[in-house]
């Protein structure tokens, strides 16, 4: 404990101090309804460990823990003097009894996680002997914030605040008091250091007691699974020649994961499982060839000069759609809500309320039903490097690089549409041997779709993804940028899409410099999960091209403006000609097409009518159409393919929702996205 002394930081538990008397005088209480919320805020600082009691100050009651640092359990409930909060409930009643909860609420800038605190509430005698309350949802009187069922009594008031259930009680004597005294702690598991320094230093949380009564029943606090359940979440489907790995804070590098222990994943934390592909012999001076990684046991650190491909897993799903669109999922155009995303088993197709949830199409692969598929963790990089040009067959404009996925190297731009699918099927070709892939037809690696592109966009927005993440709060939800001017990948500037560029400047993938109070860490904040876990790059670094286009009058996509400008695919022109020099299409499960009533427009209006007439559910087209006001550009017959995310040039119109059209030609700030699937033989 004494090496966390010298750690500096700030963490503040703010705690009301509430003295409350229920009243209710009668027979019949019909319409008895009472309700207190708390207002005072204390503060708890880390360091020196202290207390400071001071039931006299403007604030009224008060604790404020100064300079807290892990404790056991042990501990925490011996905390004595100043080391508690103490409040009453006091009743007088007549001929009826009255149902009360006392339930906490989270302040939003709160940054210490959940799972780190712990409660602890006990009931005082006349005589001052304490006894522990066990917790109506856990049956525990020691408890994780984390693990306190979710209080109805919030939607019951119609607020939005989420709280959680700490004490459910009734009174029926005529005059009775109940005097309560609130403990908390870090949890003393909560000691983990990184690079030297303990992960909490410079983290808050706060809450605050309330008291909710009335003459009749309160419902039982929500079961956490209900909250947030990820028992559904589909295994990640390894193929030949992927290692699952994790991410080690303490020691800043990637190990290889135990696939059948929790520690490779927990979409509840949103923490998204991780897998990579490594060279077949190393030219690290430490590291390992590809048959020693494959046989090395769980722990063994994997070399980033090693990876050659990293990817994250993306479970299938269902998303609520019912209040999408306009609705913003119950939030703003500049700060939109949560989408809400149950996970699905095995491939299930039904969805557990048509009436309002869709599975998503991304799940369906032509005539395959997916469990999942890989998404690349960062944008592509060539493994030799090319210059980022026009020409068709020059530069980096070829299919005959090999592609890689790793994070600070200069992403693949200056490539065309037929080009960048050639080159992601050429991985499980003539290039399988690079990443130890079979080509039995097991595995397929294509160009992201645009609907897989919405698959982890939606993913990313909800309570999974860094929407759900407790570190960010506000518009700091939001994926920050890629603003990096040498195109790195996996760079963050440590802002959403609203604010102006840090005056520091770019910070790595892994960087975890803390931004301060719902601002999360600096290269996190740039991933879908807001920590190291997720999909970096889909806001900012570059524009990815994705398989998906305005479709001719036969539903195949359209191939570009003219003989110049276009995908490389044969296909219609903008004036109705057919260019017929390039490849062909692929089959229809490695692309998404779109219909338009007006081809010649980009009108963003035309996203909601773009497939056969109606929404393309699932594609974050219309359904988040200028979300976080992100750029929107439908495709039209001049510039007929999609392209999402943005460039590190633009401001408040770059991100996860951001769309433009261009006609599938090589771009100097175009890239592309690569997806793996396994496929059942």
């Amino acid at each position: 404990m004494e090496e966390k002394r010298n750690k500096k930081g700030i963490i503040a538990v703010c705690l009301l101090v509430l003295s409350l008397v229920l009243i209710a005088i009668g027979t019949t209480f019909a319409f008895f309804q009472y309700s207190k919320q708390g207002t005072t805020v204390n503060k708890l600082e880390s360091g020196t460990l202290t207390f400071i009691y001071d039931e006299n100050r403007k604030e009224k009651n008060g604790v404020s823990l100064t300079n807290a640092f892990p404790m056991s359990d042990t501990d925490g409930v011996k905390q004595t003097g100043t080391g508690f909060f103490e409040f009453q409930v006091r009743s007088e009643a007549k001929g009826a009894s009255i149902y009360y909860e006392i339930y906490l609420t989270k302040d939003n800038n709160s940054t210490l996680p959940e799972y780190a605190v712990k409660t602890y509430l006990t009931e005082v005698s006349d005589t001052g002997t304490e006894t522990g309350v066990s917790n109506l949802f856990t049956s525990e009187a020691i408890n994780l914030y984390s693990e306190l069922g979710e209080s109805k009594v919030p939607s019951m008031l119609k607020q939005e605040v989420i709280g959680k259930t700490l004490y459910q009680g009734s009174v029926n004597e005529e005059e009775i008091t109940m005097t309560f005294r609130f403990r908390m702690w870090i949890d003393n598991d909560a000691n983990q250091v990184r690079g030297g320094e303990w992960i909490h230093n410079n983290k808050t949380f706060s809450v605050k007691v309330n008291v909710y009564a009335q003459n009749s029943s309160i419902p039982g606090p929500t079961d956490l699974t209900e909250i947030c359940n990820d028992s559904n979440v589909n295994e990640p489907k390894l193929v030949e020649g992927m290692i699952p790995v994790y991410y080690d804070y303490e020691e800043a590098t990637w190990k290889k994961a135990n696939a059948k222990t929790a520690n490779w994943y927990n979409y509840c934390n949103q923490e998204w499982a991780n897998a990579v592909t490594v060279v077949e012999k190393t030219e690290a001076e430490a590291g390992h060839d590809r048959e020693d990684y494959l046989k090395a046991e769980p722990g063994t650190p994997i070399l980033i000069d090693d990876i050659n491909t990293m990817w994250v897993w993306i479970p299938r799903y269902e998303y609520k759609y019912t209040n999408l669109g306009t609705q913003y999922a119950g939030g703003t155009a500049k700060q939109p809500g949560e989408i809400e995303i149950n996970f699905l088993n095995g491939i299930n197709d039904a969805p557990s309320d048509p009436t309002n949830y869709k599975v998503h199409p991304a799940f369906t692969f032509g005539e395959d039903k997916l469990t999942g598929f890989w998404y690349g963790k960062f944008e592509p990089s060539s493994k030799t490097e090319c210059t980022a040009g026009f020409s068709v067959g020059t530069g980096c404009n070829v299919d005959t690089l090999i592609p890689q996925i790793k994070p600070n190297v200069t992403s693949w731009r200056g490539i065309r549409v037929s080009a960048e699918f050639t080159v992601s099927q050429k991985m499980i070709t003539e290039h399988a041997n690079e990443y130890g892939f079979n080509n039995n037809g097991s595995t397929d690696t294509h160009m992201s779709k645009n609907s897989e592109w919405g698959a982890v966009a939606y993913l990313s927005q909800s309570k999974y993804g860094k929407y759900g993440n407790s570190l960010y709060t506000g518009v700091y939800k939001e994926v920050y940028q890629n603003k990096s001017d040498s195109y790195l990948t996996g760079n963050s500037n440590g802002t959403p899409s609203q604010e102006a560029s840090r005056e520091e400047g770019q910070c790595a993938y892994n960087d975890m410099i803390n931004l301060g109070e719902g601002k999360g860490f600096c290269g996190p904040g740039a991933s879908t999960t807001g920590n190291i876990t997720g999909v970096y790059d889909m806001s900012g670094g570059t524009w990815e091209l994705v398989m998906g286009a305005l479709a001719d009058d036969e539903g195949k996509p359209r191939s570009g403006e003219d003989t110049k400008f276009n995908s490389g695919f044969n296909g219609l022109l903008a004036d109705g000609t057919l260019f017929s020099t390039g490849r062909d299409l692929p089959e229809p499960k490695y692309y998404d097409s779109y219909t338009s009533t007006n081809p010649s427009s980009n009108d963003d209006s035309l996203n909601a009518t773009a497939c056969g007439g109606g929404i393309c559910y699932g594609h974050a087209l219309s359904e988040t159409l200028r979300w976080y006001d992100d750029w929107t550009y439908f495709p039209s017959s001049q510039g007929s393919w999609i392209r999402r995310g943005g460039p590190n040039i633009n401001g408040t119109v770059t991100g996860v929702f951001g769309i433009r059209a261009i006609s599938g030609n090589a771009a100097s700030d175009n890239t592309f996205r690569l997806v793996l699937v396994s496929i059942e033989t």
